[in-house]
């Protein structure tokens, strides 16, 4: 359905946990997630860091959409997330 959307004119950004595979079959603008699972956040992360992470893949998906392309892209959210150091007290 994304395709034929863009054969319309409007652009389509799909973020996937496994990116080759949208790209594979001709998709353009492709944004990577985080797991199939939790494809736009990490509930290992704290509510405020998953929440970061949240933000930084939409607003990649949100510039992979003013991004002209003529080939599949895969776009990277600015930073990986970062695991919680874990402290015993």
């Amino acid at each position: 359905m994304a395709k034929e959307i863009e054969r319309l004119g409007i652009p389509v950004a799909q973020i996937s946990a496994v990116p080759m595979i949208p790209m594979s079959v001709g998709m353009h603008r492709v944004v990577r997630g985080i797991s199939v699972e939790h494809v736009c956040g990490e509930p290992e992360l704290s509510i405020e860091r998953d929440h970061e992470l949240m933000m930084r893949i939409t607003e990649t998906a949100v510039k992979a959409l003013e991004t002209e392309v003529d080939k599949p892209t895969l776009f990277e959210p600015s930073e990986a997330p970062s695991q919680e150091a874990v402290h015993a007290s």
